[in-house]
């Protein structure tokens, strides 16, 4: 089914959703869908009182917390911390991987990876800043299972897959078949891709491409130019998504998103390494780095910055 909408709101559209896409990509895929108020079938108005609310309270950097949820199980199979630097204009993602030993408030020490489907929004946030030692202003998640909804609306993804990749779990109802090359991924294609990680770097491989991939699907939102198609991409991102951003947020970070470019999105991990602990598979956070894990990501993103570039200040 395809929207008439006039010219200059087809291209306020594309605009704001290319600019939500780039964050989401920074953030897990997530912020896209909250982009409520901006399209003329949205469902949620912008009020007046978030139209004179300075976005974020004016702090000039915010930290948000994506989340990719496997609907089957409900555990966070992608965790990223973002910190979007309004002023350097920059945006420095962490990712966590989703065997990393935490203690869950309210419940025990477990993967991290448990916290949302034990206790929701709220209980993986609290996870996260007691892990880190730092505040997270926000929070997104998506539903991995839209994400195959939205790579097909766009056509397909290309990528070049690194290597054969087979794996089967019949109890998940995972069935993995990718050949090594330079292909379009539909959704399900795309899917496996992303959840694969039976290698010898496990889920720090997995992350990786999940970066890779994000990147590449930013790429093609840029390029996509089916107008038409727009309001359906826009719906199948809203529904996915669950957020404590409001309207006049997500905008703000519209904006800050169109004029960001590439090379002011730095990725990193957490460091640790993996380990078995009473028969299951954990990744150990580095007592010793944790806590200074998202200062250490911005330090190497100007280490980055000055080397390429002279003495340039992200």
């Amino acid at each position: 089914m395809s929207f008439e909408t006039p010219a200059g709101e087809r291209v306020w559209i594309r605009r704001v959703l290319w600019a939500l896409v780039s964050v989401a990509v920074i953030a897990a895929a997530g912020i896209a869908g909250a982009l409520l108020g901006y399209n003329q079938h949205a469902t949620k108005p912008v009020t007046v009182q978030e139209l004179m609310t300075p976005a974020f309270a004016g702090m000039p950097r915010i930290r948000i917390l994506a989340l990719g949820v496997d609907q089957e199980s409900g555990n966070t199979d992608t965790i990223i911390v973002a910190t979007v630097d309004f002023e350097k204009k920059a945006v420095y993602a962490l990712s966590i991987p989703r065997d990393t030993r935490a203690d869950i408030p309210g419940h025990r020490t477990f993967k991290v990876n448990a916290a949302y489907a034990w206790g929701g929004l709220n209980t993986a946030k609290q996870t996260v800043e007691n892990l880190l030692g730092a505040p997270i202003d926000r929070v997104v998640l998506v539903r991995l299972e839209g994400f195959k909804r939205i790579v097909d609306l766009l056509g397909g993804v290309e990528i070049d897959i690194e290597k054969d990749m087979h794996y089967v779990d019949r109890k998940q109802r995972l069935y993995i078949h990718l050949k090594k090359g330079y292909r379009l991924l539909d959704g399900e294609k795309a899917m496996q891709y992303v959840r694969f990680r039976h290698d010898p770097l496990g889920d720090l491989g997995r992350i990786q491409r999940q970066q890779k991939f994000l990147k590449a699907l930013a790429a093609k939102m840029f390029q996509w130019q089916e107008l038409d198609r727009l309001p359906e991409l826009t719906r199948q991102i809203m529904e996915q998504l669950e957020t404590d951003m409001t309207t006049r947020e997500v905008l703000h970070l519209a904006r800050f998103a169109k004029d960001l470019p590439p090379e002011r999105i730095f990725m990193g991990v957490l460091p640790g390494q993996p380990q078995n602990i009473d028969g299951l598979s954990y990744y150990i956070p580095d007592e010793t780095r944790v806590t200074h894990a998202l200062d250490e990501l911005e330090q190497s993103a100007l280490s980055q910055t000055n080397s390429e570039g002279g003495n340039q200040t992200p």
